[in-house]
């Protein structure tokens, strides 16, 4: 049973290193033995202190996956499992101005250089790789008709 000067310096230590969102936050605090109130004055008291800031999160989470080739229905439902909503990574997204469809043939390019699909079997693979990734059906074509 932690009380709430534990919590608070546990937060700290852990922002301190990185950002989290409050989900994350409040359940690595409850796993460590925090009460729900508990976690929720530390929460904002973080919050108050700008040491906890959700818009910096989903900013650096946009950026980094972007980074890594994820198209934006990757990362929306990665942060809907932080309980961040579609329209705030949208938001986030448009002030970051991302260019999806230029993503997208860089990530093609970046895979299968300028190999041309061969039949229609190695053209479905290319499109469910780029699907998992996040991106749509029609950055997908356009990166595809881009390379041939």
């Amino acid at each position: 049973m932690a009380d709430i000067a534990d919590l608070k310096r546990m937060a700290l230590n852990w922002l301190s290193r990185r950002d989290y969102s409050e989900a994350q936050l409040s359940q690595r605090l409850s796993r460590q033995g925090g009460e729900a109130d508990d976690i929720a004055k530390v929460i904002a008291w973080c919050k108050a202190e700008n040491y906890l800031d959700q818009q910096r999160f989903i900013s650096m989470l946009v950026r980094s996956r972007v980074n890594k080739g994820y198209g934006l229905g990757y990362i929306v439902q990665e942060c809907r499992q932080q309980n961040i909503s579609r329209e705030q990574v949208l938001q986030c997204a448009a002030e970051l101005e991302i260019d999806w469809f230029a993503l997208a043939l860089q990530l093609y390019q970046k895979k299968y250089g300028q190999s041309a699909v061969t039949e229609y079997k190695d053209k479905f693979k290319r499109m469910a790789y780029m699907q998992r990734r996040g991106f749509s059906n029609e950055q997908i074509q356009f990166a595809i008709n881009q390379t041939e």
